[in-house]
């Protein structure tokens, strides 16, 4: 019977086809050299071919027994029959916009689903509510991302296209309703479930806290928890942050599922971090022709950078150099910051890009 080191490292197609001709020739069937394409060569490729697709199959059935190991849909499975977890899925961005009227212009009576609005580069999002745009006035309404994921987070100020024809009507988008989560990755599923046992027993442990707090709403993505007494004998600070920000429709919903499972003695506030916005001044020499790339790389790895950085973190130079020196990147000069960053424990990160890209 394989031990577990076996299972975890199955055979290649090449490594079965081997083992079947020494077979073959344990059996008296000397020739190995068939023509590619014969009868005899074709019956071992399928049937090395049927093995390695069975090879695979156990390998994803015994890492499934395995948080550490379990990936996809077997992740899912072991999370939720044997933790009670199931892996966030991604959301909608819900954002409101103001509609204004100019001068002349209105009244409008606007029915939900009715306007289509977003940004320049075609990210839409569909009314859920309506109401009555007045002559020259203004009109706050709650619009829905036209797709669930992150890429909908669009910053406030930042959205001022309407698709749907209005006349003399302008918008933009002032407030975020609640922010989207793209699917919830592996690793950080694998995060939540390790942090269940830190709500077995008596008590509310740092665990537990995080774990409360990241199954309370999707919308929370990061947690930091202010266990040292940080208001006095007895108090816990819980800090919340999601990506794109954290409406306090969310804020309100983790802290009403924290405060039924704290301890009675426990004084318990829950919030959410206070974003710091770190302007980054960079030069990027790239080879000539790869400008849109690594334009669409920087921006896609400074992203993935500030969403693993935690509440609190330090923020070093030199990760900003590294998450900014993608493919084709010759050199890069930061400019600013001048020095890292340490955020006070209750603030998060919010990059803000000034690059000058420099083709030779």
């Amino acid at each position: 019977m394989p031990d577990l080191q076996q299972l975890l490292q199955p055979r290649s197609r090449d490594q079965i086809m081997a083992a079947l001709i020494t077979y073959l020739q344990g059996k008296g069937y000397a020739p190995t050299d068939w023509v590619e394409g014969s009868v005899q060569r074709t019956l071992v490729e399928l049937q090395a071919a049927g093995i390695a697709d069975l090879e695979a199959l156990r390998l994803q059935i015994a890492k499934s027994g395995f948080l550490d190991l379990a990936e996809g849909d077997y992740l899912d499975l072991l999370g939720q029959s044997a933790y009670g977890l199931s892996r966030k899925q991604a959301t909608f961005a819900r954002q409101t916009f103001r509609l204004t009227a100019q001068a002349g212009f209105g009244p409008y009576s606007i029915q939900p689903g009715q306007l289509w609005v977003g940004n320049a580069a075609g990210l839409r999002f569909n009314n859920l509510s309506g109401g009555t745009l007045p002559l020259g006035g203004t009109l706050d309404v709650e619009f829905r991302a036209e797709q669930p994921g992150a890429a909908y987070n669009l910053t406030l100020g930042s959205a001022n296209t309407l698709f749907t024809p209005l006349p003399g009507v302008t918008t933009t988008n002032i407030a975020i309703s609640e922010a989207a989560i793209d699917t919830e990755s592996d690793e950080s599923y694998r995060n939540r479930c390790r942090l269940r046992w830190g709500e077995l027993g008596y008590g509310a442990t740092r665990a537990a806290y995080e774990s409360w707090a990241l199954s309370s709403t999707p919308s929370v993505t990061k947690v930091r928890v202010l266990d040292n007494h940080p208001r006095g004998q007895g108090t816990v600070d819980v800090v919340l942050w999601g990506e794109g920000g954290l409406s306090s429709g969310a804020v309100a919903t983790a802290n009403t599922h924290i405060q039924q499972r704290k301890p009675l003695t426990a004084d318990v506030q829950v919030y959410a971090a206070t974003p710091l916005s770190i302007l980054i001044t960079a030069t990027i020499r790239l080879r000539a022709g790869f400008l849109s790339q690594v334009q669409a790389e920087v921006a896609q790895r400074l992203s993935a950078f500030q969403r693993a950085l935690p509440i609190g973190a330090v923020v070093y130079r030199s990760a900003l150099i590294e998450a900014l020196f993608t493919s084709n990147v010759l050199d890069v000069a930061l400019s600013a910051p001048a020095t890292d960053q340490t955020l006070a424990a209750i603030q998060v990160a919010s990059f803000n890009l000034n690059a000058t890209f420099q083709e030779v």
